[in-house]
This record gives structure tokens, sequence and C-alpha cells, in this order.
């Protein structure tokens, strides 16, 4: 009985320093989103219609799905040494095509320079890290919708296509 009381004492007085080092340890080194792109785009040339970070088993990775003509590709890029893993190819079918309105399709082919400087630029400020990047239709503009994680916070914020104009979205 000694033991067991023994044992939970000490369980419960290491489960706040256990916490505290959780919480303060440094956050996996990663490539940026702007790298993840370049790094998908040397392997398939075509725009961005998303990009987002996520865990794949074990594995940080970037997911970046790109057209090119009539085709939709999927990339994933090791998100810590920036390597292309693989990628698969998606024809536009009725049910893609549903995902991805025309507009976008033909707006994230011409886009490319205005987003990869906007990205470049949030990048840049400290502690900013880009968590997805999505071409959507916003009040009869194309925007990239970014979220982002900064000294701040969360944010979510546009980037007009056109201008590359950077603004909160509201």
């Amino acid at each position: 009985m000694t033991h067991k009381l023994t044992a939970l004492a000490t369980s419960l007085l290491l489960a706040p320093a256990a916490l505290f080092a959780q919480e303060t340890a440094p956050k996996a080194e990663r490539i940026s989103m702007s790298q993840a792109i370049k790094s998908a785009q040397s392997s398939i040339d075509g725009g961005v219609l998303e990009a987002e970070i996520e865990t794949e088993g074990d594995a940080l990775v970037y997911e970046i799905d790109l057209v090119r003509r009539e085709s939709v590709y999927e990339v994933t890029v090791n998100a810590a040494t920036g390597d292309v893993m693989k990628q698969s190819e998606e024809q536009l079918t009725s049910f893609l095509s549903g995902l991805f309105q025309e507009d976008e399709l033909r707006v994230a082919g011409t886009a490319r320079e205005v987003l990869m400087t906007a990205l470049t630029e949030l990048e840049g400020q400290d502690g900013t890290r880009i968590e997805e990047v999505s071409l959507d239709d916003e009040d009869d503009r194309m925007v990239y919708e970014v979220e982002l994680t900064d000294a701040t916070g969360e944010r979510e914020l546009l980037i007009d296509v056109t201008t590359g104009e950077i603004t909160p979205d509201d």
C-alpha cells in the first residue's frame, strides 16, 4: 500500500513538470509553406489550389494540390526535408470539378507569382508559420485564404490574386 501511495504522490508531483516540458519544448523544425510549394512545383509544374500542413503517420508533411491543364495533382512534401514523398494525378471528374470550380482552376495557373510573393512576405515576419492556403471565390473576387500562426496567435488572411493585397479575413 505504501508503494502505491508513493507512486501516486510521485506521479502527481511530476505531472506538472512533464506538462511544462511538453509546452516549452521547441517545435519541430520544418520548411516554410513557400518552400514546400516550390518543392512540389519542381515535381509538377502547376498552380496552387490548396496547400496544408498535416501529420501523416508520425511524419509532418505538406499536402499540396496543384493544377496543370486538365489535371489536379496531389503532391506530398516532407516538412522537415522538403523532399517530395509522393504525387498522384487526379483527372477532373465530375466529383473533382464540383470541388474545384472552373474559375479556380484557371486562376491557380496564373496567380503563382502573386501567391509566392505574398507568402514570402508573410513568412518574413518573425515567428509566422503558414498552416493552410486555399484558393476561393470571396465576394466575386478570387483570393487565397491563408491560415497562419504568429506572435498574436492564429489568424486568417486573404491574398487578392489580382493585386497581391493581403487583408484580414473578417
